[in-house]
């Protein structure tokens, strides 16, 4: 018999977090506004459906936010320069968040090149308010 603990209810927000960094601030500067829709329909960093490797556990969420705040770091460097090391290590965690269940199916050469036409359409970006009163 094998003892775990669950995630807690800060993990799963602070996941949630992450998740909605990527598509309001990282996403938008590499993909339209289009692609963006399309992953969130097909479930881009969400926990795999058919299958049950997400469990939920103290460790898969440690490892999960870990792995998310990594390739948000490579990816924010202001030089990025495609360096062996950054491919790696994102390419590491790419494979330590499918193992643990998290759909992400891209490679580091999918955010080689900022896309302008990506940018501009960030600015049309449909993103959640802090709070309900126009200054």
């Amino acid at each position: 018999m094998k003892t775990v603990f669950s995630s807690t209810e800060e993990q799963e927000q602070e996941i949630a977090s992450l998740v909605s960094r990527f598509y309001e601030s990282v996403f938008p500067k590499y993909f339209t506004e289009s692609e963006i829709l399309h992953f969130r329909e097909i479930g881009v960093l969400e926990p795999n459906q058919s299958s049950v490797t997400y469990l939920a556990t103290l460790r898969d969420a440690f490892q999960v936010m870990t792995c998310l705040q990594v390739l948000m770091s490579i990816l924010d460097k202001q030089k990025r320069l495609m360096e062996p090391k950054s491919e790696e290590l994102f390419q590491h965690n790419i494979t330590l968040l499918n193992e643990c269940g998290i759909f992400f199916p891209f490679y580091y050469d999918h955010f080689s090149s900022i896309n302008h036409e990506a940018n501009n359409d960030m600015q049309m970006m449909d993103i959640q308010v802090a709070n309900q009163y126009l200054v």
